[in-house]
This record gives C-alpha cells, structure tokens and sequence, in this order.
C-alpha cells in the first residue's frame, strides 16, 4: 500500500479526517518524504510545490546513468522554491525562458507541482511539461512556466528539470559498454520518463488522475514529447501528447553511429582518450565547469539519438507502423518561427538564399524557392527564415498529426500566427519594451505561444493588449480540454476540427481563432514528398 499521506491546513487548523481543498493545505507525502508547499499567489484554490525531488542527484558514480530512485529524508522539507537548474552554458538569468534560474547544479532533478483540486479525490487531469531550449538550456522553474493558471481550471500541472547538454545526452563506447542495455545517450529523456514514473506514484495525493496524464512542450521538449510517445518505456505512463514546435519526425542520428562518434570527439575536447574504464572513470571524475567549458568549443556532446533502447527506430518509422503509443495529439508550430531564433542575422542575397536552398533540397531547390517567391522578392533572409521555419517545425508537426490520424487516432493540428510582443529571450532590454502593446516585430516567432498556452501574460507582463488576453483565455482552455478527456473542445470555445490528411484544415491562433486549410498547404506538400522520397 502507499503510504498514508498527510494534508494539514495552511491556516493553522488541526488537520481533519475529511476531504479540503488541496489549494488550503500544506503539507503532501510523497514517497520519499513529506513536503510542505504554498498556496498560489497567482490564482485562487491552487496549492504550489516546488522543488520536488523525484530522483537521486546525477553526481560521480551516478553521471552518465539512468535516473536512480530520489534518496528518502526524514521531517518536512519546505517546497517554496523551483530546484536549481541542470548544468548549462546559455541563457541569460534575466531572460523570460530562464528568470529564476540563479543556480545551476548537477543535482537538479527536481520538478513542480500546481494542482487545482478542490478535494483529494478530484482526480483531475495532469499535464507534465517539459521545457524547450535546444536540450541544451532552459528548467522547469521560470515565471513564465508558473502553473497556477492552467491549475485553475481543473489540472493538475507538473514542470520538470532534466538533465542538458553533455550530461543529458552523451553518448560514448565507454558508457554504452557498461549499459545492461547497451545503449548510452539518453540520459535526458530518461529523466523525463522518470517524472512520468514519479506522477504515477505521487500525483493522485495532490488530487490528479494518474490514468489521465498528458505530456506536453515546446521546441526540444515538443521533440521530447514525441519522442517518448514513441518509447516503449512509457507505455502506461502518458494517454495524450501536446508537440509545440516539434522536430522529431526527422530524428535518424543513430548510436553505432554518430552517436559513438560525437561522444569520442567530445571526450578528447577533454583531454579522454580511449573506450575503456579509465576513460569513464576519468570522465566522471570532472568538474561540471569543465564539462560546460568544452560545450563551448566541442558542441554540445550529443543530442536525442535512436539508441535500440529508449528509441527504437525512426520517430517516422515507429509512428507509420503504429508501434508507438496509440493516444491522441495535438500538434502545431508558429508562423514565424525562425525571425526570433535568426534576429541578429544579416541580410543575405538572393545568391546566398539559392546557396543555402541547395544545400537543404539539392535538385529541388528551384523549386522550392519558387513556392515562396512572394517573401523572396520582399527579403531573401525573411525567406530563408520562413523555409528553415517550415522545414524544421511545420513541417514535422504536420507530419506527425498525418502519421497519428492515419493509424486511426485522433489529431488536432493549430498554427499560431499572432504576434506577439517580444520576449527578452531574443533582444535585450529597452526602455519601452514593456509598454503598452510592446514591441512585436518578429512575428508569431519561436516560442511566442508559451505564455499564451500557461495563461500567464500578466504574471511575466510584456505589453498585452485585450486581443492577447481573450487569446490566451482560449488557447489555455484547449489545453486543459484537450488533456482532461483527449479533444480540446469545450463550451464557449471555436470548434477544432480532428484534423483530416485529405482537407488538412488546421486551427488557427490568432485575435480570430478559426478553422481553416492550412495557410501554406502546398509549401508543406512539396516538402513532405521531398523528405519521402530521400528518407
């Protein structure tokens, strides 16, 4: 049996035997010992619990290694702060993607938890997110992933560290020789299916459903995402998925391969030759400042890889096959995704944009320019923005939800086209840049949804106007929707389609929200058929 856990009232109340409010009380067991949490200071009814330990630090004999189970404590743990983030080399502290990020640490695998439940048998759906930031940067703690919004209406919500960079992904003939599995460089998306373990363990004493868990994130946790949903390790452990600016699809890098390769040319950055214990034994020995340091000139050591183990095969390949886990999607990406990640960059010629179409489609480069001559004749750099966009996330998006609802699940497809103001993520600060409207001069640009799905435009503040509002209201109201019974729809709401390969209409998000033939159809058509025919 699990054990008994222990709600006490935040007021000072002797605690009863009865059913209270889980946004009243203090005090949660989980399986490793009790925390004591707040009430939410964003929104009424909704209790707060950070700093979670769901599983032992990755330190010494531990980096490198599957996530192990979270080290017992005896007493009450006080969980009113967000855990330190994992090791990084990017992102500004006062950035709206990392704000609250002061610490960094090896220990850092530690998740939130707001949960909106108004009695402890509420069993109410749970959303886990996993941040993006290229599995290089980024936590589970900054305003911006404040979950008491989205709490609010009848969730419970969970945000995540996992490990980043070299100590997430790392894959090395050393590491993978020591594996009962075999398999070495997926240390990150290990750490996500272990919070998913831990939610099924913990989540329904904070008054979730653990049979109703939805995973959802953006960018490098949208890959996460459909990675796992592709992983025969969360089986059980997930019955919906969100993808927000996904790349899996595309997913081929192997381990034997450019996995073994990457790893050993990071570990000679280091200083580490050889494939033995000596090697690893050295390896494990290095300060995390090290590691990072090296991350500046060697890259990031590694990225999601198809290991045999935790992936498989292809994304692709699972997902045509239907081996994945059978569970409804929402999926989509933004308009405008690479004027925020491509800001700085100059402006190109119409030579350069064919140089780099070459590149990207060989032989059907001229064409491919041609579906976009428009932006072409306007900006070349606006159109290599606008292609890199839709190969890299539309694109994958799309095919994603195709693959799902060929197999016979539902899919739900949303493209976002509002702009947004702009996030200190990508320019600096300015003196006006928090007025009254703000400055929205990207686009709908990478990441510009994110405070619109947590429903958090006046707890991070940029400038919105009541257009941003009515927006977010909708868009935080599908989400919960769509994890509370697996289809976003609900009173009061613009109808969203399943999504339909043969019409592809699509849900757009913007000051109208509406359904509609996907805006560049016939771009996304011809890219599609490009990627099958040289997959």
């Amino acid at each position: 049996m699990p054990p008994v856990k222990r709600f006490l009232l935040i007021c000072g109340l002797i605690s009863l035997p009865v059913s209270v409010s889980v946004g009243e009380v203090s005090q949660v067991t989980t399986d490793s010992g009790i925390y004591e949490g707040l009430a939410s200071q964003y929104a009424d009814g909704v209790s707060v619990f950070q700093g979670i330990s769901y599983a032992a630090p990755p330190v010494r004999d531990l980096r490198w290694k599957p996530p192990a189970p979270a080290i017992p404590f005896a007493g009450v743990r006080q969980a009113d702060r967000a855990g330190p983030a994992c090791w990084q080399a990017r992102n500004s502290d006062d950035s709206l993607y990392a704000r609250g990020n002061l610490n960094r640490s090896e220990d850092c695998l530690y998740l939130n938890v707001f949960s909106g439940a108004d009695n402890l048998n509420a069993n109410l759906p749970v959303m886990v997110w996993f941040h993006g930031g290229g599995n290089t940067a980024g936590h589970g703690g900054p305003l911006i992933f404040e979950g008491s919004n989205l709490a609010s209406r009848g969730a419970v919500v969970v945000t995540a560290n996992y490990r980043l960079g070299a100590f997430g992904f790392l894959a090395h003939p050393a590491l993978t020789s020591e594996s009962e599995q075999n398999s070495s460089g997926m240390y990150g998306i290990l750490d996500q299916i272990e919070v998913l373990r831990w939610v099924q363990n913990n989540i329904a004493d904070f008054g979730g459903d653990p049979s109703r868990v939805t995973i959802f994130g953006q960018s490098a946790g949208g890959t996460d995402v459909c990675l796992i949903m592709s992983s025969p390790l969360s089986e059980g452990l997930v019955h919906g998925v969100i993808g927000q600016s996904p790349g899996c699809i595309k997913t081929s890098n192997t381990l034997a391969e450019q996995g073994h390769e990457r790893g050993e040319t990071f570990a000679r950055a280091l200083g580490i030759v050889g494939t033995g214990d000596s090697a690893l034994e050295a390896m494990r020995e290095l300060p995390p400042q090290q590691i990072i340091s090296a991350m500046s000139t060697a890259g990031s050591g590694g990225g999601p890889l198809i290991d045999g183990h935790v992936i498989p095969d292809r994304p692709y390949n699972q997902l045509q096959s239907g081996q994945q886990n059978r569970i409804p999607v929402m999926v989509g990406g933004l308009a405008d995704e690479y004027f925020g990640l491509q800001q700085l960059s100059p402006e190109i010629t119409e030579e350069q944009l064919d140089s780099y179409l070459q590149s990207a489609f060989g032989e059907a480069a001229t064409e491919v320019k041609a579906a976009y001559n428009d932006i072409v004749k306007e900006s070349p750099l606006d159109a290599r923005k606008v292609i890199t966009g839709d190969d890299g996330f539309i694109l994958s998006s799309r095919m994603w939800a195709r693959l799902v609802e060929a197999r016979g699940d539902d899919a739900y497809v949303y493209f976002f086209t509002r702009k947004p103001p702009v996030f200190r993520l990508y320019v600096p600060e300015e003196k006006d840049l928090n007025n009254d409207g703000g400055q929205r001069t990207l686009g709908a640009y990478h990441s510009g949804e994110l405070a619109y799905v947590f429903d958090n435009l006046n707890v991070v503040g940029l400038g919105w106007d009541d257009a941003d509002r009515a927006l977010s209201e909708t868009i935080a109201d599908y989400w919960v929707n769509f994890a509370r019974t697996g289809n976003p729809n609900g009173p009061g709401l613009p109808y969203w389609p399943t999504y339909d390969a043969s019409t592809d209409v699509v849900q757009i998000l913007d000051v109208k929200v509406e359904s509609t033939v996907h805006p560049r159809k016939a771009e996304l058509d011809r890219m599609e058929q490009l990627y099958l025919e040289n997959r």
